[in-house]
């Protein structure tokens, strides 16, 4: 009888086990394509914007990949601003950094999710932060996702949240300045410590950029 069960068993687990197979072989998870004949913002020709800066780094190619991947970034990296900011931009050692783990996860919804925080959260909006703007003070500076990282010079060097290092800093790029950095800045390690001193930066719309708001 128990024979008789597990051959009646075998086939329903072995279609199981072929469909199972089928849905492996999905295409991976992508963002919507852009519609057609979408309205872009005219560039005039002397302006260098953070796209333009990137992509002609060959050190920054891997942040040229991850910019290319969230609908709507490369664009919005490409438009020509009326705004001051400042961009950390993590170079190709950063992404290297990140062991098999990151690109495994990157091609997930969760992941493709993050990438686009990620950026968010290399970006510091209103502020032009050059490198005399820190100091051997730890500081704290607010980015374009609400978040807080860490800043302090340390043997001459920038640091951020204490783990990555300004290799390069002060590119100029048109209504900003771009630094180079060795590793990334995870969203998920921002700083709290409310006793660290903010650095002077420009309001940013809800957030606590503006000491005088009841809620800063």
């Amino acid at each position: 009888m128990r024979s008789q069960l597990t051959l009646a068993i075998l086939p329903t687990l072995a279609s199981l086990c072929t469909v199972s197979s089928a849905d492996d072989t999905r295409a991976p998870l992508s963002y919507a394509s852009i519609p057609a004949n979408v309205y872009t913002p005219p560039k005039a020709n002397t302006t260098l914007t953070i796209l333009d800066l990137v992509e002609s780094r060959p050190e920054l190619s891997m942040l040229l990949s991850v910019m290319q991947q969230p609908a709507g970034f490369a664009q919005a990296f490409d438009t020509q601003p009326t705004w001051s900011f400042t961009f950390f931009a993590p170079s190709n050692t950063a992404f290297e950094n990140l062991g098999e783990y990151y690109s495994t996860f990157a091609s997930t919804a969760k992941g493709k999710w993050w990438l686009g925080n990620l950026l968010t959260h290399h970006y510091i909006p209103n502020s032009v932060l050059k490198s005399t703007s820190f100091s051997t003070t730890a500081s704290r500076i607010q980015t374009g996702n609400y978040l807080f990282i860490g800043a302090q010079v340390v043997n001459g060097a920038t640091l951020l949240n204490n783990v990555s290092r300004v290799t390069e800093a002060d590119i100029p790029v048109t209504s900003g300045v771009v630094h180079i950095i060795d590793t990334l800045l995870d969203p998920s390690a921002q700083i709290f410590n409310g006793d660290l001193p903010r650095v002077s930066q420009a309001f940013i719309p809800g957030s606590c950029a503006n000491p005088l708001l009841s809620y800063c």
